[in-house]
């Protein structure tokens, strides 16, 4: 939001079912739509416009800039995915995507011709003061707010032996937290889809209650590594941990053993962080299962301070100029050929 009012432009917040009457209550004005259009619109010639004269894909025309209508035109239309998939109706740049996939290796291609949009962290955590490596607890951050991340076969620790019931009567945290003298600290993690009988995390974690942001940060500002447990994906947590200072230990749970070293063939909890070139001392990539490894990072972890650190396409004034690509692009011709590759037809 910040970006749209630097550059100069105001917003209107709609319901998706209420799109179409907002639109068409300031449609001079409005510049483009970012949002998912509800499905009974983005194929309706009630809804939206493209005008097709004779129905023919060949000749799809894209109306001119002052055409006068009240529906939605179809080159001001974009949808949003946190994953890579496409959005309807025309996908490709039509789509906003919160992570650079063209630093996807070959062969994970969706998402490529999605718009890199993003998002920057910047803003609020340089809010939260930079805590000094000697003045920080011996503090461990584990990442996560359901119970149920120890029970998955992502999970950074898991054992296919133990199975659900190893995950949590699992004491490597207890006996790393009175080896090490480190304390590990989580949220107040939600029973959502844990089987009966689970309540309570690993011994040796303990769960702190529920904090307004700010007070969140200045905790977490206070940790000297967070910790992935596997889920969530992609998620802006470590992101904001790397711009306080704190080293993020990232699962990897697929990678080809004849080849190791081949980040390329990775496939972690954060991709972005690995085909992005993070690596120590800042990210940690650990294999899951492989406890050692685990065992190895944390320690390196907590001893070894880094500096704050916002990756260049995340900062503030990255984020603005692709902000201010995406409201000022003609997209007109750029709907009308992808209307005519992906067929586009009103289905009423």
């Amino acid at each position: 939001m910040d970006a749209i009012h630097k550059l100069g432009y105001s917003m209107i917040i709609a319901r998706p079912e209420r799109l179409h009457k907002a639109y068409r209550r300031y449609h001079k004005n409005v510049h483009l739509v970012i949002g998912d259009a509800p499905p009974d619109c983005i194929y309706n010639s009630h809804c939206i416009y493209a005008d097709f004269d004779d129905g023919s894909i060949q000749s799809t025309p894209v109306p001119p800039p002052n055409a006068k209508h009240l529906n939605l035109p179809i080159w001001k239309l974009f949808g949003t995915n946190w994953w890579s998939n496409p959005t309807e109706p025309l996908s490709g740049p039509f789509t906003l995507s919160p992570e650079p996939y063209d630093f996807w290796p070959p062969g994970r291609d969706a998402g490529k011709e999605n718009f890199y949009l993003g998002y920057t962290v910047e803003p609020t955590c340089m809010d939260t003061p930079y805590v000094p490596q000697g003045q920080r607890s011996r503090q461990a951050y584990i990442f996560g707010k359901y119970l149920g991340y120890f029970l998955l076969k992502d999970y950074i620790l898991w054992d296919e032996k133990g199975g659900m019931k190893g995950s949590l009567n699992d004491d490597f945290y207890l006996d790393f937290s009175q080896k090490e003298n480190v304390t590990f600290l989580a949220g107040h993690l939600s029973l959502s889809q844990v089987p009966e009988g689970f309540t309570s995390p690993p011994r040796g974690i303990i769960q702190h209650e529920r904090l307004a942001r700010p007070e969140f940060q200045r905790m977490l500002a206070n940790s000297r590594v967070m910790v992935g447990l596997g889920n969530p994906l992609l998620s802006p947590t470590p992101y904001e941990a790397l711009c306080l200072g704190i080293a993020f230990i990232n699962p990897v749970r697929r990678l080809d053993k004849n080849d190791l070293n081949n980040k390329q063939t990775w496939v972690g909890q954060h991709d972005a962080l690995i085909y992005g070139g993070l690596d120590e001392p800042s990210v940690y990539h650990v294999e899951a299962g492989d406890r050692e490894g685990f065992r190895a990072a944390l320690r390196k972890a907590m001893s070894t301070p880094i500096e704050r650190y916002i990756p260049p396409h995340m900062r503030s004034s990255a984020f603005l100029g692709r902000m201010k690509t995406l409201l000022e692009t003609d997209w007109r011709p750029i709907a009308k050929k992808l209307m005519q590759i992906t067929g586009y037809k009103y289905h009423s």
